[in-house]
């Protein structure tokens, strides 16, 4: 298994963009100190309270300071693109890295960015699966006709393809079985989101390859992973300090329109998709999930509002340092 950084936004655009950039710099570079090999970025537009950095050009610059590096878009919202921008782009990114590309995508979430973009939501399904078949039919390099519901394109031919061949991996983001199941027949890997319980993690990995024998086995059978991880000298102590962070953050995608709630009481809500406590205790219950779920990547995050960069940086050197031996040994 191998382990990826994912970087967050926890600043507004009232800081220096130049601190955030830095910060991430820092991240990365302990990470891949301790054995990181990907980076990983998201996509939002026109976020009210945190400053996204679009991920296409930013993880391009990453990769060329960084050249032991992987770098994944986790995820590209597909359905407020068109598909050919997506191909080209991705292309060219592969190609100037030297093919050190991932490809994530997903059908997005929030009312706000479809009508910024005049999109209907109702159609993201369509547009995203659509869109999916168009940017592998242009990455096989031949003049494509395409007639479809959404787009339309004669005898179109990239003018840069992938240095990967066929093509850089597809990670689908979802996290209900529907669109795990359709991350199963369309894509090369089902990027599991942190958002549904252990449990749950669990029964979407069985209904995943389920769906991939069925369709050809294309998709992969192990899978990239994230879960929120926090360290401290307990569960107790650590559920008490993330607590306010984590608040924060799932407040905030509640606020953009994201399902993220089951009734649980807070702690519950917590104990059911957190690892929380000392280094052994996340070591044992990623090794758990590890024994259900088989992972080809897990997706640390240690960034959290309301906590300082030296916290962030506290938080994955005891990660790379503590816990990774323990689930490498």
């Amino acid at each position: 298994m191998r382990f990826g950084l994912l970087l967050t936004s926890v600043h507004d655009r009232s800081v220096p963009v130049s601190r955030q950039i830095a910060e991430h710099h820092e991240l990365i570079s302990v990470a891949v100190d301790h054995g990181f090999d990907l980076v990983v970025a998201g996509q939002h537009f026109a976020a009210p309270t945190l400053r996204y950095l679009q991920p296409i050009p930013y993880l391009t610059s990453i990769a060329m300071r960084f050249p032991s590096v992987e770098v994944a878009t986790g995820i590209l919202l597909l359905p407020l693109h068109h598909p050919l921008t997506v191909a080209e782009e991705v292309a060219t990114m592969d190609a100037v890295t030297g093919g050190r590309v991932i490809m994530g995508v997903g059908i997005g979430y929030s009312q706000n960015e479809f009508d910024a973009f005049g999109v209907d939501r109702t159609t993201r399904t369509a547009r995203f699966e659509e869109s999916v078949e168009i940017i592998r039919a242009l990455w096989a390099g031949q003049p494509l006709n395409h007639n479809g519901r959404f787009y339309q394109l004669d005898a179109v031919e990239l003018s840069t393809l992938p240095v990967q061949r066929p093509h850089p991996p597809i990670w689908v983001g979802a996290q209900v079985e529907a669109s795990v199941r359709r991350a199963a027949r369309v894509g090369d890997a089902w990027y599991a989101a942190p958002f549904p319980t252990h449990r749950q993690l669990v029964e979407l990995y069985q209904a995943y390859r389920e769906e991939r024998a069925a369709h050809g086995n294309r998709a992969r059978p192990t899978i990239p992973v994230r879960r929120e991880v926090y360290i401290a000298d307990s569960p107790a102590e650590a559920e008490t300090a993330v607590s306010s962070g984590a608040a924060s953050r799932y407040g905030t995608y509640r606020s953009w329109g994201l399902d993220v709630d089951d009734g649980l009481g807070f702690s519950d809500w917590l104990d059911s998709r957190f690892v929380l406590g000392s280094s052994s205790d996340v070591a044992e219950g990623l090794s758990y999930l590890m024994e259900q779920v088989e992972h080809s990547h897990f997706i640390y995050k240690p960034q959290w509002p309301g906590y300082d960069h030296a916290h962030a940086m506290a938080q994955l050197k005891r990660f790379g340092a503590e816990v990774i031996p323990l689930l490498s040994g």
